[in-house]
C-alpha cells in the first residue's frame, strides 16, 4: 500500500508541476502558441520561471527582439492532395516539400512544435535531406508535440487534405533546430537574397516561387547566382509556358500544388518528387547568366512531370512528348538557337551539319516513308525500327506547334490547339486503350483542335499508318494499327477543311517566317548556287534564294534528297544541298507548296 501511495504521490506533484508551468507560460506568453511574450514582461527574470531552456531561450530572443519569428512562427497553407491533383489532370506526383519552414535539424535533436487549430485534419512534420537521402515524418496534433528528431534535415509543415479550399492555414510555432532561412519571391527582394544566402546553417536551401518550389545546394548558389529574384522568376516562366500549352489557364486547372526541383549528387531526371538536377550542371541552371543554355534540360524533366498520360505519353513517346514543352520555351527564349534546327550533328547519312536531326526526319520519315517513332536519326543509327531517334520523333509534333501556334498573324493560327487536346484527353476515360488506339485519338483530337483535316500531314510524318510492333521504351509495349483504323480516320476528318499550306512537313524555325507572312520564294534560276562534285552537294545563297522552306532534290521525277532551309548555316544565310550521282535538279519549296527550280533541269 505503502508503494502505491508513494506513486500516487509522486503522480500528484508531477501534475502540480505542470499545472505550475503552464500557469508560468500562460503569464509569460500571449497566446497558446508561445509565440510571443505578453506586453507585461519587461525583464529576464521573469522570464527565467521557464524551465525548459528552449521555450526560455525563446521568451529571452523575444524580449531582446532577436527571435526569428519570421521562420520559426509561421501560418501553413493547405494543399491539395498529391494524388488528387495527378488524378484530375493525368500527370505524375507535384511537391512533396510544400511549405518549408526555413528550420534545420541536426539528427538527435529536440524539436518542439506548437500546432494551432487544425480543424480536424491531419498534418505532419517533415524532415527532409537530399544530400543523405533521407525522409522522416513526425505526426503532429494540436497543441504541444515534442520528439526527437532521428535524421538530420530541412523542416517541412506536410498539409494535404481534399478540403484545402475551406480551410484557413495553421498557425505553427517551431522551438529547436536552426535557423537555416528561405527565399521568398512573394515577400523577399534581392537585396535580401545575399543576407540569407550567408545565414544558411545547411547546404541546401528552399527557394519559393508562384508555380514551382526549388531546393538548391547554397555554396553553387553562392557562386553561380547574385540575383535570386531573376533565378526564380525563370524557373516560374518555365512553369507558366508549361501549364499554358496543357490548357490549364484556359480551362482553370492550374494546381495550387508547386512543381519543385532539388540538386541531386547526379543525373538530370525526374521522379515521383520532381525533377533532379544534378550538382554538376549547377554552374548552368542556377546561374542567371548561363540558365538559356540549361532551357531544354530544365524544360524536359519539368515536362516529364507534366506529361498527360497515357493520352499525350504512350508507348515510345516518353522522352518525345515532354520535349513538345523544350522545344516551344527554348523558342521563347533563344529563337535562334534551337536544337532540331541548328544543333550540328549527324543527318542520318554520316553527314554533321547543322540541323541533321530535322533532315534526318525529312529523309527517312517524309521522304522515305519510315514509319513514326521507327526513324532512324543520330541517336539510334541501327535497331531504329522498334524505336527511333527521340529527337527526330519530336519534329512533326514541333511542326504542329510552328504553325498553328508560333506562326503570327495567320488565318489558321490556332494557340490554343495543344491545350484543347489535353483538355480532350483528361476528360477521356482512357483506361482500356490500347497504345493504337491513343496514337489514333491524338491524330483525330488534334484534327477536332484546329477544325481542319490533317490526314495527310500525318501519313507524310508516318503516324498515320499501318503498324504491329512491340516498341522501346522504359517500358516496352505493343503499337498496332490496322489499315481500316487508317482509313476510318481519314474518313472522320474530311468533314474539316484540309490546312491552307500543303507542307506543313517541311516547316521548321527556320522557315516560320515565310509561313507567317506567307512569302513567295525569290530567286533566280542557275544563280547564287555553289556546287561541289566531289562531295556532290551545293550551297545555296540566300542573298540570291529567299523565303524557302526546304529545297528538294530530284532524280528525275522522283524525289530523292531534302534539305531544310539553313542546313549546315549555323546564321541561315545558306543552304547545304544534297547532290548526288544522277540527281537532275533541285527545287525551292514556299510555303504553299508553289516549287520554283533551283537549278538542274526539270
Amino acid at each position: 500500500m505503502c508503494k502505491k501511495l508513494v506513486i500516487l504521490s509522486l503522480v500528484i506533484m508531477a501534475m502540480n508541476t505542470a499545472f505550475s508551468q503552464e500557469k508560468v507560460y500562460n503569464n509569460i506568453f500571449a497566446d497558446n502558441l508561445y509565440s510571443e511574450l505578453s506586453p507585461k514582461i519587461k525583464s529576464s527574470k521573469q522570464i527565467a520561471k521557464i524551465n525548459n531552456p528552449l521555450f526560455r531561450d525563446a521568451a529571452l530572443q523575444m524580449l531582446d527582439k532577436t527571435y526569428p519569428v519570421e521562420y520559426r512562427v509561421q501560418a501553413y497553407d493547405a494543399y491539395p492532395k498529391l494524388e488528387t491533383t495527378a488524378k484530375n489532370l493525368k500527370l505524375s506526383g507535384y511537391n512533396r516539400y510544400e511549405n518549408p519552414t526555413g528550420v534545420f535539424f541536426d539528427s538527435d535533436s529536440e524539436a518542439i512544435i506548437m500546432v494551432g487549430n487544425t480543424a480536424g485534419e491531419s498534418l505532419s512534420l517533415c524532415v527532409n535531406n537530399f544530400e543523405a537521402n533521407t525522409n522522416d515524418s513526425y505526426p503532429l496534433k494540436e497543441g504541444y508535440n515534442s520528439f526527437k528528431i532521428k535524421n538530420a534535415g530541412l523542416a517541412y509543415i506536410s498539409y494535404y487534405t481534399d478540403n484545402y479550399k475551406e480551410l484557413e492555414p495553421v498557425k505553427i510555432h517551431i522551438l529547436g533546430g536552426k535557423v537555416n532561412g528561405y527565399f521568398d519571391k512573394s515577400k523577399h527582394t534581392n537585396d535580401d537574397w545575399k543576407r540569407i544566402l550567408d545565414n544558411t546553417v545547411f547546404n541546401y536551401i528552399d527557394i519559393k516561387g508562384h508555380y514551382i518550389n526549388l531546393c538548391y545546394t547554397v555554396d553553387d548558389l553562392a557562386k553561380y547566382c547574385q540575383n535570386g529574384i531573376y533565378l526564380i522568376n525563370y524557373y516560374d516562366k518555365v512553369v507558366e509556358l508549361e501549364y499554358d500549352l496543357m490548357g490549364l489557364f484556359k480551362y482553370n486547372k492550374v494546381p495550387k500544388n508547386h512543381m519543385f526541383a532539388r540538386t541531386t549528387k547526379g543525373g538530370l531526371f525526374a521522379d515521383g518528387i520532381g525533377a533532379g538536377f544534378a550538382k554538376g550542371y549547377m554552374r548552368e541552371l542556377a546561374n542567371p547568366d548561363k540558365i538559356f543554355n540549361g532551357t531544354w534540360a530544365i524544360a524536359h524533366e519539368l515536362g516529364h512531370v507534366n506529361q498527360i498520360r497515357p493520352g499525350l505519353k504512350w508507348v515510345s513517346t516518353t522522352e518525345v512528348t515532354n520535349n513538345v514543352y523544350s522545344a516551344y520555351i527554348q523558342h521563347f527564349y533563344t529563337p535562334h538557337n534551337l536544337r532540331l534546327e541548328h544543333e550540328r550533328i549527324n543527318d542520318g547519312d554520316g553527314n554533321n551539319v547543322v540541323g541533321g536531326r530535322f533532315n534526318a526526319y525529312l529523309n527517312y520519315g517524309v521522304v522515305k516513308g519510315e514509319q513514326w517513332l521507327c526513324q532512324r536519326g543520330p541517336d539510334r543509327m541501327k535497331d531504329y525500327q522498334n524505336g527511333g531517334d527521340h529527337f527526330v520523333k519530336l519534329c512533326p509534333l514541333w511542326q504542329l506547334m510552328l504553325y498553328y501556334r508560333v506562326a503570327n498573324d495567320t488565318p489558321w493560327r490556332k494557340p490554343d490547339w495543344y491545350g484543347d487536346v489535353a483538355e480532350i484527353v483528361r476528360n477521356t476515360n482512357e483506361k482500356n486503350l490500347s497504345n493504337g488506339q491513343l496514337q489514333l485519338n491524338f491524330m483525330k483530337n488534334v484534327c477536332d483542335a484546329v477544325k481542319e483535316d490533317l490526314t495527310d500531314f500525318f501519313v507524310k510524318a508516318g503516324m498515320l499508318k499501318p503498324i504491329d510492333k512491340e516498341l522501346d521504351d522504359y517500358t516496352r509495349g505493343w503499337l498496332k494499327i490496322t489499315q481500316e483504323e487508317c482509313d476510318n480516320l481519314i474518313e472522320y476528318a474530311k468533314k474539316y477543311p484540309k490546312p491552307v499550306s500543303p507542307v506543313i512537313n517541311y516547316l521548321t524555325g527556320n522557315s516560320v517566317e515565310a509561313f507567317e507572312r506567307q512569302l513567295p520564294v525569290l530567286g533566280t534560276y542557275n544563280e547564287g548556287v555553289e556546287f561541289n562534285s566531289e562531295k556532290r552537294y551545293c550551297v545555296i545563297d540566300h542573298k540570291v534564294w529567299k523565303n524557302a522552306t526546304v529545297f528538294e532534290t530530284y532524280v528525275n521525277d522522283t524525289l530523292e534528297k531534302v534539305a531544310m532551309v539553313g542546313t549546315d548555316s549555323p546564321d541561315c544565310t545558306s543552304t547545304l544541298v544534297r547532290y548526288p550521282e544522277g540527281a537532275t535538279r533541285i527545287e525551292a519549296v514556299a510555303w504553299d507548296g508553289t516549287r520554283t527550280l533551283v537549278y538542274g533541269a526539270r
